[in-house]
């Protein structure tokens, strides 16, 4: 069996710039999968609806070219019904499940997806060591931890940063949802001016906007004077980590139920801006407190506000933080993420 071409399953969004963290995370997975020689044959199912015939590119797909790896690199619901076709078939073929997101192990508890059915995958891909043991307890084989990761080719240069600042600039990087705690922030930045803060700090929103909270986000900022939409930062390009490098901290209050390993983790460790974030999920996998992070209970406006106070006068030592920050990026550099020997044991490469 070949093992230089892959069938990948998944949001794309081929030939347009990656607009969430799963058309990210993919189409920097299938370039470097090109990079090291792989053919990739893409179904893209980004709004599917717009090309059905994307189902019929599949099932051609995988009939013509069985002895392709199958990856699955998108939400278990976009994909659960076709596994457990594939499954029913019989159909030999080693299947890599990409997870995306970190609730799948819930899921399971909850009966929306059969165990045995996900086990069809030869292997399954997860970002957290803790989903690891949790599927493995829930009867899955073959699973194991791969990180989020970026191609890392640039650090902005931080030391100019690390001093005594007059005002506080904190940013949100990301998918502008109330589920990632943007109502929180908002909350937030009003209790501080109420404490007369105004002028001590600034507060940037960068990211998609949701279709259903654009009007209430976008009023609410209207109304706080050191708050700003500032629309798409540009991470493929030098310049946007640049700017990004020149702000204090980063604010992610998420609860998002499916939130894995947050590419913006990455984006933080590369400019050297350490986060406050909410104790949710896996985060603190990936984060460590006091080091690139400050952590606040979830769904606490007080304890956030507190933080970001706390911050504000200078009781963290911001620059120490940014450091370390930089210190961790490189973990999660795509180069040592999707290594030679990754692709090979799981049927990648021969």
């Amino acid at each position: 069996m070949s093992k230089s071409e892959a069938i990948i399953i998944g949001w794309i969004n081929k030939g347009k710039p990656a607009d969430c963290g799963e058309t990210m995370k993919n189409q920097l997975m299938i370039r470097k999968l090109e990079e090291l020689g792989i053919r990739c044959r893409q179904i893209d199912f980004k709004n599917w609806k717009r090309h059905p015939w994307v189902f019929f590119q599949l099932v051609w797909d995988i009939v013509v070219h069985r002895d392709n790896t199958l990856v699955l690199s998108t939400s278990a619901s976009n994909i659960y019904l076709m596994i457990e076709i594939l499954k029913k078939l019989n159909w030999k073929v080693n299947c890599i499940h990409w997870v995306i997101g970190g609730n799948l192990q819930e899921c399971i508890n909850d009966g929306k997806y059969q165990a045995d059915v996900l086990d069809y995958a030869t292997w399954t891909l997860v970002e957290s060591s803790v989903m690891v043991d949790k599927l493995t307890a829930q009867g899955l084989h073959n699973v194991i931890q791969v990180p989020n990761f970026k191609p890392i080719k640039y650090y902005p240069n931080i030391t100019t940063k690390i001093k005594e600042k007059k005002k506080l600039y904190f940013v949100f990087l990301g998918r502008i949802i109330p589920e990632k705690g943007i109502d929180y922030i908002l909350e937030a930045a009003c209790q501080l001016n109420k404490m007369g803060l105004q002028n001590k700090f600034l507060i940037d929103f960068y990211g998609k906007i949701d279709d259903s909270y654009e009007s209430s986000f976008k009023e609410r900022v209207d109304l706080i004077p050191n708050v700003n939409y500032q629309g798409f930062l540009n991470l493929g390009e030098n310049e946007g980590y640049d700017k990004l490098s020149t702000y204090d901290m980063m604010l992610f209050p998420t609860y998002w139920k499916g939130e894995g390993f947050a590419g913006v983790f990455i984006d933080s460790f590369v400019s050297g801006v350490p986060m406050i974030v909410s104790d949710w999920a896996h985060n603190r996998q990936f984060l460590k407190e006091s080091e690139t992070a400050l952590f606040v209970p979830v769904h606490d406006v007080t304890a956030l506000y507190e933080k970001m106070y706390e911050c504000i006068e200078g009781r963290y030592d911001l620059g120490k933080m940014a450091k370390c920050c930089q210190r961790e990026a490189e973990r999660y550099n795509v180069d040592n993420v999707m290594t030679k020997d990754l692709l090979k044991k799981v049927g990648l490469l021969e």
